[in-house]
């Protein structure tokens, strides 16, 4: 298993914990104190959150051990009451697995687009003028990071375990930064034997998987009669 498996382990606990926690048809103690379950909640959110955003900020795309524990860190600093209980959680969650593939393979799709973005932009910048490179890719970063932010939310608000509303919620921010990645290439100077550079190529991969994703998350599911 390689570190962003056991990072898509971990956020795929955090999600399974928040959601277990407002079903009413499990035996743990927990969810019957309405404002404990508030709080771990609210803790829930708040560490799945922290650990998404850090893990996405990783130097040069590059995702190894050493991030997954900053992750894991980043995540924990905020549930002091998840902490507390962990136990508890665990023993809830454990009561009835509740795994949600599509919603993984989406947030997987989505922290490896920002960790391709930095990639494609360490590789790029020997080659272009350094503070366009900064200023469109930040702008692309941060893009990135708002729409998986706010597929993790919606996710959580919908709370039905359907993919479908989390990605018509960013969808239109994937064709917005699509188009804003398109730029990179741009930036890059052409090359005399016709040869694209690794930057270059690393960039249109950014732009081919956003076109993609976009594509395939506002087609969404067929109708059953297909």
């Amino acid at each position: 298993m390689n570190e962003l498996d056991k990072a898509l382990d971990d956020l795929d606990g955090l999600r399974e914990a928040f959601h277990a926690l407002s079903d009413d048809q499990r035996a743990s103690p927990l969810v019957a104190n309405a404002k404990l379950v508030k709080k771990l909640r609210h803790e829930l959110a708040a560490g799945a959150d922290a650990y998404a955003a850090t893990l996405i900020s990783s130097t040069r795309g590059e995702f190894d051990a050493k991030r997954l524990r900053k992750c894991r860190t980043a995540a924990l600093a905020q549930m002091p009451v998840g902490v507390v209980n962990q136990k508890r959680l665990a023993a809830l969650v454990g009561e009835r697995r509740v795994s949600n593939a599509e919603v993984r393979d989406d947030v997987q799709q989505l922290l490896t687009l920002s960790l391709h973005c930095r990639a494609a932009l360490a590789a790029l910048a020997p080659t272009v003028d350094r503070r366009a490179a900064d200023a469109l890719g930040n702008k692309v970063l941060v893009e990135l990071r708002e729409a998986t932010l706010l597929y993790l939310s919606t996710e959580r608000e919908a709370g039905n375990g359907s993919p479908d509303k989390p990605r018509e919620a960013v969808v239109e921010h994937l064709k917005k930064t699509e188009s804003h990645a398109s730029e990179f290439v741009s930036l890059a100077p052409e090359s005399g034997d016709g040869a694209a550079s690794l930057g270059v190529t690393l960039s249109r991969d950014v732009v081919n998987m956003l076109h993609k994703t976009s594509l395939d998350w506002t087609a969404g599911p067929l109708p059953d009669h297909l």
